[in-house]
């Protein structure tokens, strides 16, 4: 309780430490700034944005009149009234070059994102379709954010009513889905790889591997098709002896590693900016450490702008108190799970110290165990939890890991494995998980976690009836990859196995992809001929059978600087014996077949469209 009264306060003094899109300011408004459309096919109105131009990271960041702004529209009558019409708006600007992105809030911008459209340039419009028969009648709120625009180029608005001829089915995937490809690590090494992390650097083009006390080095020689590569082991000198929970973190734009091993309560941690070559050895998390579940993160400090500091001086110098001490320009966190308590630590100079740590949330809040960090391009900070008060939740600090809200992801059910939250290119949230149905989910945000919409079974298409270990990247704003293993049998496929008939279950790697946003996925199985797991994949910790934990509690995905998925994953079914019987559906499949392994592996995106739509790759 005095954790939870703690972060209150802090939020309270603070006055939110960022200007968020709640505070801004209206005095340059859309001209007009207002209008009204009744439930009659064909009625419309229009506007014209008068912003001067100008940049901004994501809709939270932006000053109205400055970089972004809004038009309110009131839609009369009843929900019923809308039965067969649907609200269509639009913006248009003339310059490819120039990037405008759309949302739409239901009530004020304080309400939830009900519609958006970020593509990027050269697009010369954003649309989205609304159907206030579902949503209801009353305010709307149009929110336009400049995300790169040149002055010069202001935007025109409509918004009408439209009556479709027949209601358009659900979307699907459209064109052809990613490939990928199994890559698995030599004989002598790899071969304790419970709970692998994955890293691409960007500058190096290497992939660090993080597999349990052997840090490794992959390089790819995309010279030849397919690609090979080479695997090297990279310790650091304090992070290679002892472990009670691996973790390592890549930030893809400075090339900086962080490795850290959980030794009782401390955290033994080295940092390396040469794919590991060399290393510093650091404080480690600079807090006394959980018992479990440490995660590192990083990305960019959040910051103000200019705009933003001359309409609240006082949070923005707040904020700024908690940038970079050094010329390491990202931020680092570290964060772990104690019996009753999460917290997190900020750190200012790439991870060699850290701060005093700081309540995420209790008992009250959410179950003990949570994902891993992940930070938005704009500095937010998230954390995934699989468990919040009836539903699975997303911790999110707008203030360098100084304060911090539970957000519930609307729509999902607890589950028994950590979720996991990819961040779009512009702050759309991915919010990957398995519900307590076992089934692998994946819901959308467009207002940092806020409201959700687009929540999907991922699964279906294969009849995945038990999954675990959800690991989500992004790319572009409406580009993802969601990780996941998968069976289709029926049962208890995470318990204990301790029944009389032993859980009969083929494990594959499925990954899921989408380019629209999330409103449609590409399912695939990536590794149809070479089970990861006969029998359960146990999630009951220290209570599981033997031969039914060696895969631990997670996975891991990231990205290179070409938009290619790469996905970490432990191994536990390696021998030709193994796999003939995985490939055989008249076979047995119990946990007595599987090899009990942890074999460290990468699925690689080999072909297809990439996560980024400029990518060289994309056919």
């Amino acid at each position: 309780m005095f954790s939870k009264i703690l972060t209150r306060t802090r939020l309270h003094l603070l006055a939110l430490a960022v200007v968020t899109v709640t505070t801004c300011n209206f005095a340059h408004a859309s001209s007009p700034t207002s209008g009204t459309l009744n439930p009659t096919a064909g009625a419309s109105i229009a506007w014209n944005g008068t912003e001067p131009g100008g940049a901004s990271l994501d809709a939270s960041t932006c000053v109205d009149g400055v970089n972004c702004d809004v038009f309110t529209i009131n839609l009369t009558g009843n929900a019923a009234d809308y039965g067969n019409l649907k609200l269509a708006v639009q913006i248009a600007w003339k310059l490819g070059a120039n990037d405008y992105d759309l949302y739409v809030h239901k009530g004020d911008l304080s309400g939830p994102v009900v519609a958006s459209s970020t593509n990027g340039a050269p697009s010369v419009s954003e649309a989205v379709t609304i159907d206030p028969s579902t949503t209801g009648v009353g305010l709307y709120t149009v929110h336009v954010v400049d995300f790169t625009v040149a002055p010069g180029d202001n935007y025109q608005g409509t918004a009408a009513i439209n009556a479709p001829i027949t209601e358009p089915p659900p979307p699907t995937a459209k064109g052809q889905p990613p490939s990928y490809s199994n890559y698995q690590s030599p004989a002598n090494m790899g071969n304790r790889a419970g709970e692998p992390s994955i890293g691409s650097n960007w500058s190096s083009s290497n992939v660090m591997f993080q597999a349990v006390l052997q840090t490794l080095r992959v390089t790819f020689n995309t010279s030849v098709s397919p690609a090979t590569a080479t695997w090297q082991v990279k310790n650091g000198p304090n992070t290679s002896t002892t472990s009670l929970d691996p973790i390592l973190f890549t930030d893809p734009k400075t090339g900086r590693t962080v490795v850290s091993q959980l030794f009782g309560t401390t955290s033994l941690s080295a940092v390396t900016d040469d794919d590991g070559e060399h290393y510093i050895p650091s404080q480690g998390g600079g807090i006394a450490s959980g018992i479990d579940h440490q995660t590192v993160g990083g990305g960019p400090f959040r910051t103000c702008s200019a705009a933003q500091a001359a309409t609240d001086p006082i949070g923005c110098a707040t904020l700024a108190t908690r940038g970079p001490l050094t010329t390491y320009a990202n931020a680092v966190y570290y964060a772990s799970q104690d019996v009753g308590l999460a917290e997190m630590a900020l750190s200012r100079d790439g991870g060699l110290t850290y701060e005093a740590a700081h309540p995420m949330y209790t008992l009250a809040d959410c179950g003990g165990l949570h994902g891993h960090i992940k930070v938005s391009p704009s500095g937010i900070v998230y954390v995934p939890n699989k468990s919040c008060g009836g539903t699975q939740g997303l911790i999110v600090s707008n203030d360098n890991g100084l304060s911090f809200t539970v957000r519930h992801v609307t729509g999902s059910t607890p589950g028994r494995t950590d979720p996991s939250v990819g961040i779009g290119a512009k702050g759309k949230l991915y919010f990957g998980y398995i519900g307590n149905d076992g089934h692998p989910r994946i819901a959308v945000s467009d207002d940092q976690g806020r409201s959700w919409h687009d929540n999907q079974d991922v699964g279906a298409v294969f009849g995945i009836k038990n999954a675990v270990f959800p690991e989500v990247v992004a790319g572009d704003n409406d580009r993802a990859s969601f990780f996941f293993l998968g069976t289709t049998a029926a049962g208890d496929g995470t318990g204990a196995d301790s029944g009389s008939t032993p859980f009969n279950g083929v494990w594959h790697g499925y990954v899921a992809t989408s380019y629209d946003g999330g409103q449609s996925w590409f399912t695939v199985n990536a590794m149809p001929n070479d089970p990861v797991q006969l029998g359960v994949v146990c999630t009951n910790g220290t209570t599981c059978p033997s031969g039914t934990r060696n895969l631990l509690d997670f996975n891991d995905i990231t990205i290179d600087k070409d938009g290619r998925a790469y996905a970490a994953y432990a191994d536990g079914c390696i021998t030709a014996a193994c796999i003939a019987k995985g490939n055989d559906p008249n076979a047995s499949h119990t946990r007595f077949d599987n090899d009990g392994a942890s074999k460290a592996t990468i699925i690689r995106q080999s072909d297809g469209r990439a996560l980024f739509r400029k990518s060289k790759l994309n056919p």
